[in-house]
């Protein structure tokens, strides 16, 4: 005969793992925004998307970008253009038919840092001249692996750039403090969550404002340490898109940076 204390124990038990099962339950979707937007002031606030290197899977976005009125800057590594796994010319038309910026990221995704003389100049100069010649304004530049010096920044400048954009210390000022050291937010990797991109813009936004600019690589289903999932990226640009009816602002890059398009400059 089982006695009163077994029952009573097996009881408790029984009641204490409904009521974690309740709580699991209801805790809520990372989809859920942290807070009521409608308080939020962003009339001091701006936000740029940037994607880097051009892989193929940016693509995908193209129509979440396009429902929510969403423009973005795609940073192109011009000398994959085209091969396996990045976006054709063709589909680069594509982006900047719908508004997109085009932007350079170099020839080859070289650390500029460990680069020298003519080989510095040909990374720099010559990916502007050969997006330029495919029929794109190029406006601003993005250091790979946000690494740069004096003497990369200065070729930014020498090249024809209007700005240039780094992946440390954001949010940047509004104007930047050096638009050719232009700050962003940490790089979004695969366990970045919809609720802390929001908080990147919503505390900017209490913080005073300045500039968000996010950086995106991969957008996949875990296919890479730097991405994000579909379904993620969808949520966030509808979230964004509806931050937009409330005065938030997204713009490209180039649109923020502004300034006449140079000529292209040979290395």
């Amino acid at each position: 005969m089982v006695s009163r204390f077994v029952k009573l124990t097996a009881l408790c038990i029984t009641i204490l793992f409904g009521v974690q099962m309740v709580a699991c339950s209801t805790v809520p979707s990372q989809a859920t925004p942290l807070q009521d937007t409608a308080t939020i002031d962003f009339s001091t606030l701006l936000v740029s998307l940037t994607f880097d290197d051009g892989v193929a899977d940016n693509y995908l976005v193209r129509t979440d970008l396009a429902a929510n009125k969403l423009r973005a800057t795609w940073y192109i590594i011009s000398g994959f253009v085209g091969t396996p796994g990045y976006l054709t010319e063709s589909q680069l038309h594509d982006l900047a038919t719908d508004g997109h910026e085009i932007g350079s990221h170099t020839v080859d995704h070289v650390n500029l840092i460990e680069t020298r003389g003519a080989a510095l100049s040909y990374e720099i100069c010559q990916s502007r001249v050969d997006l330029m010649q495919m029929g794109f304004e190029i406006n601003t530049f993005a250091y790979p692996y946000g690494h740069f010096d004096e003497a990369a920044r200065q070729l930014v400048i020498d090249c024809g750039y209007n700005g240039a954009r780094t992946v440390i210390d954001g949010p940047e000022l509004i104007p930047p403090v050096d638009p050719f050291a232009l700050h962003s937010m940490p790089y979004i990797v695969k366990d970045t969550r919809l609720a802390k991109m929001q908080r990147y813009i919503t505390e900017a936004a209490e913080g005073g404002g300045g500039w968000v600019i996010f950086i995106f690589h991969h957008v996949c289903s875990g296919c890479d340490q730097y991405s994000i999932e579909p379904a993620v990226f969808s949520e966030f640009a509808d979230w964004l898109g509806e931050q937009q009816q409330m005065g938030l602002v997204v713009k490209t890059v180039g649109e923020v940076i502004g300034g006449t398009i140079q000529p292209p400059v040979q290395p």
